[in-house]
């Protein structure tokens, strides 16, 4: 009888439990709430300035009136908080979210940016200085003419009559076409003396005889040309550049 309850012995111990079947589940970590103010060096409340929080969560708000912003269900762990409000120099700081301790309320105070005043205007550039003035005189056209006539072999010339300042004034007479003229930072004002001709100014053709004129802006290309068999003659005016 002994023998027989031996025997019976190891298969009663080794029978388990229910609660020895049952798996043991590790209770989830406890979140908490933290509640974040935002200040400037004062200590007045700063409302909508951002805050981003980063680490096993990503939460971001801004704060209310009061300055406060709450980040919820946040677990043990280290966190980044990152401030941002325009008119103050970004901050980080972490935050140290620890269990069994009570939840983490920061405050905060940011910095005002440093003003930056807009550069001053460029001073106006100052003009060039003008040359000194001419002499003044009188020129009988006609007989300035007679002496300075244009000979048959040549196709243009050019004749100085007088120079005051930022104005020459010129005769020329042109057999041969007088093209492709150009005169960057001048104006030309032109009389016609003598002779029949055309002007071109630009793609306009003018016709032009004696006392005829016409006016050339600058950097306007121009071209004369006689028509008949005397020369045309021209008197210019040429403003805009120091006499040569």
């Amino acid at each position: 009888m002994k023998l027989a309850l031996l025997a019976m012995l190891p298969l009663v111990l080794s029978a388990p439990t229910d609660a020895a079947q049952r798996p043991r589940t590790a209770k989830p970590a406890a979140s908490t709430t933290a509640t974040i103010t935002v200040t400037d060096l004062s200590g007045a409340p700063l409302s909508e300035a951002r805050v981003i929080l980063t680490g096993s969560l990503d939460r971001s708000g801004s704060t209310a009136t009061d300055g406060t912003v709450k980040f919820d269900g946040l677990r043990p762990g280290t966190y980044r908080l990152r401030f941002e409000k325009d008119g103050y120099v970004l901050f980080e700081r972490e935050l140290e979210v620890r269990a069994g301790q009570a939840p983490p309320n920061p405050s905060v105070a940011l910095t005002p940016a440093p003003k930056t005043e807009p550069p001053p205007p460029p001073e106006p550039a100052k003009p060039a200085p003008l040359p000194p003035p001419g002499k003044a005189i009188t020129v009988n056209v006609p007989d300035f003419l007679e002496r300075n006539f244009i000979t048959n072999t040549q196709p243009q010339k050019v004749s100085e009559v007088g120079c005051s300042g930022l104005a020459h004034t010129v005769l020329w007479q042109v057999r041969e076409p007088w093209e492709n003229r150009t005169h960057d930072t001048s104006d030309v004002m032109l009389y016609v003396v003598g002779g029949e001709g055309t002007v071109r100014i630009g793609a306009s053709d003018l016709a032009v005889e004696a006392g005829s004129f016409a006016q050339i802006p600058r950097a306007t290309p121009y071209s004369i040309t006689r028509r008949g068999r005397n020369p045309i003659i021209l008197l210019a005016t040429i403003v805009g550049e120091p006499c040569p």
